[in-house]
């Protein structure tokens, strides 16, 4: 991603959002994010993801009165019935380590849909910077489509301009990595608001229909057919970007 401004590190961030720096280098830091939305957005999303972990780890925890009946069960164990105590423990043991095991799953998942959120949002402003040229520049589906053929190892269809939704229209196109798939990067403008929309293939790509629908002001609506996934990020109406994607979900039908 190339912009004008030098961004923060992710040790950087990471430390400001633990509150590890010190006060004139966490006032530095703060005069930088009102500047650059981009890091504002990461810094964001770090700090989602670290109150979406605590979550999680509160969602799995056993409740006091089981770990209490438990306890009191151990307790009430003869001393001389050194084996059955000895299995007890074991299975109290046995028992932590799945609701350890599940905690760490909730919060795997957690944070693979924060850094895919975030990933998307970065490619999103992206492509509104200055610097930002797309491959492609065109409003006609036979030039943009074409294009992708031999660097995407799946197809789409694209809807006739005469379909898509009122003032929607298509600007270009430009190959795209999520989570080192590929992707079909296809830029829209609704109403003058930029949109980004990404088409992966299901198999072997990372779920985009379990996104968040709202994240940072920006709108992600994904939706999926059997073999395709597509995600849009915009700004613009949430209606009007719903309709977007009814378009390009229309589009896969077989005619």
């Amino acid at each position: 991603m190339i912009l004008a401004i030098e961004h923060l590190n992710p040790d950087t961030l990471s430390a400001f959002v633990d509150g590890e720096l010190i006060d004139g280098e966490q006032e530095a830091i703060q005069q930088h994010l009102a500047g650059c939305h981009v890091c504002a957005l990461r810094v964001l999303s770090a700090t989602e993801l670290k109150a979406a972990t605590a979550r999680a780890g509160r969602r799995f925890a056993p409740p006091p009165e089981t770990l209490a009946r438990l306890t009191a069960q151990l307790h009430r164990e003869p001393r001389g019935n050194a084996r059955i105590h000895s299995r007890r423990v074991a299975w109290a043991s046995l028992a932590a380590a799945m609701l350890l095991a599940v905690s760490l799953i909730g919060w795997r998942q957690l944070h693979e849909t924060n850094t895919l959120a975030a990933e998307l949002l970065d490619q999103h402003l992206a492509t509104l910077s200055s610097a930002a040229t797309p491959q492609v520049i065109s409003t006609d589906r036979h030039t943009v489509k074409p294009w992708f053929q031999g660097r995407l190892p799946f197809s789409f269809n694209l809807p006739d301009a005469q379909a898509l939704p009122p003032d929607t229209t298509l600007k270009g196109a430009d190959l795209a990595y999520l989570k080192g798939q590929p992707a079909a990067l296809l830029l829209f403008t609704i109403h003058k608001h930029q949109v980004s929309v990404f088409l992966t293939q299901r198999s072997g790509s990372p779920n985009l229909v379990a996104l968040p629908g709202v994240r940072s002001g920006f709108t992600i609506h994904s939706a999926a057919t059997r073999d395709l996934q597509i995600v849009a990020v915009s700004d613009v109406n949430p209606a009007d970007l719903d309709a977007l994607v009814a378009t390009l979900l229309q589009a896969q039908s077989p005619s």
